[in-house]
Formats: structure tokens, C-alpha cells, sequence
């Protein structure tokens, strides 16, 4: 019987453990959202994969400490590992992300700048290139 009891609180100390690692995750791709500017349809599709992912995941776990069993206690393990998380570590992982993002703007803005000066020298030259050829074209 004892056993029995150990296996129930091991699976929920792993969903407890599981919800915060899945709100880390959760946090990462808020994170890279933030560094990188995306278009509607790509926030929908990371949404999409992290769900998928997250399904995959509580199922292998589920499947794996409790044979499949849908317990009421894994899934408030994994809503209070959530809560416990978001409301420690993600206010200072995010903060902490905010200050950098104006930082990593200004670099990405230099290390683009000569790509951007390149491509603008190119469009010119294909530009006036263009020119020639419709002018040569005409005068046949």
C-alpha cells in the first residue's frame, strides 16, 4: 500500500516539475517573439507546435507513471507547477528579456546595415540596367 502511495506522490511532484517546465518553455517562445518580429501566421503555427508539443509530452508522462490513468492530481500538479512558475521565475526571465531587447535591436540594426547597403547597390545597378536594356529595345 505504501508503495502504491509513493507512485502517486512521485507522479505528482513530476507533473508539479512538468508544469513548470512547460511554462519555461511557453516563456522561451514569448521570448523569441520579442527578439524577432513575426508575421500573424507564424505565431499561430509556433502555437500550434508548442500545443502539440506540450500534449505529446503530458501524455508520455502520463503513460509513463501512470500507465494512462487520467488522475485529477496530475493535472493540479501541473496547473500549480504553472502558477508557481509564472508567478516566480517568468516576471524575472521576462523583465530581465525587455531590458535586452533594446540592446539586441540596436546590434541586429548594425549588423544589418551592410547587408542592407549591398542589396540597395544592387537593386540600383539592376535598376539602371533595366533601363538600358528597355532603351536598347526601343531603338531597334
Amino acid at each position: 500500500m505504501a508503495a502504491l502511495i509513493y507512485d502517486e506522490v512521485e507522479l505528482f511532484v513530476v507533473c508539479l516539475a512538468l508544469g513548470m517546465v512547460l511554462a519555461f518553455v511557453y516563456d522561451c517562445v514569448r521570448i523569441f517573439r520579442l527578439f524577432f518580429n513575426h508575421k500573424d501566421w507564424l505565431v499561430d503555427v509556433e502555437d500550434l507546435a508548442f500545443w502539440l508539443f506540450t500534449a505529446w509530452l503530458v501524455f508520455r508522462t502520463l503513460f509513463l507513471y501512470n500507465r494512462g490513468a487520467l488522475r485529477g492530481y496530475a493535472f493540479l500538479g501541473m496547473f500549480i507547477g504553472v502558477v508557481f512558475y509564472v508567478l516566480t521565475l517568468s516576471r524575472l526571465l521576462l523583465f530581465l528579456a525587455g531590458r535586452l531587447v533594446p540592446y539586441w535591436k540596436s546590434v541586429k540594426n548594425f549588423l544589418r546595415k551592410p547587408f542592407v547597403s549591398v542589396n540597395r547597390f544592387f537593386r540600383k545597378m539592376l535598376k539602371n540596367l533595366a533601363a538600358e536594356v528597355k532603351m536598347a529595345v526601343k531603338g531597334r
